[in-house]
């Protein structure tokens, strides 16, 4: 079941002001990655999404804790893409759970009429999953490799 959250991802019009706004909470910079296509863009519902995929790490925290920042290439709020949900849109993505075992978890959700958004994604020493929660909203099942 459920362990602790493990990242809140934020869609952002402004990378650099996010960054530095987190930065004054204690967070830091840690990974950033294009996604122009591919796997994380179909995972996402949205085969082709352009964007930066920014993780900030708080320094510090026990258990690990992330904010993601997505900044998207084009205009805010277009292509919002196949999802029930928008995970385009400015401001709250998703939230993220941390799980010890995704396919048990995810089981358990299904059997239990919550409906899976995406196939599982191995991703960044992860295995991760999204779910449609309650009012449209997302959430994510993280399995860490560590």
């Amino acid at each position: 079941m459920i362990r602790n959250p493990d990242h809140v991802t934020i869609a952002v019009a402004d990378a650099d002001r996010a960054i530095a706004f987190f930065a004054l909470l204690g967070f830091r910079k840690d990974h950033v990655a294009t996604i122009d296509g591919g796997v994380p863009a179909r995972y996402m519902g949205m085969p082709a999404m352009k964007a930066q995929h920014i993780t900030l790490v708080l320094e510090g925290a026990e258990p690990h804790f992330e904010i993601q920042l997505l900044a998207f290439d084009g205009p805010a709020g277009s292509d919002p893409g196949a999802h029930p949900t928008n995970l385009r849109k400015l401001g709250f993505n998703h939230l993220a759970f941390r799980v010890d075992d995704i396919e048990e978890t995810t089981a358990h959700l299904t059997a239990n009429g919550v409906t899976m958004l995406s196939e599982e994604m191995d991703y960044i020493s992860r295995k991760l999953r999204l779910f449609e929660g309650p009012e449209g909203i997302t959430f994510e099942l993280v399995q860490r490799d560590d």
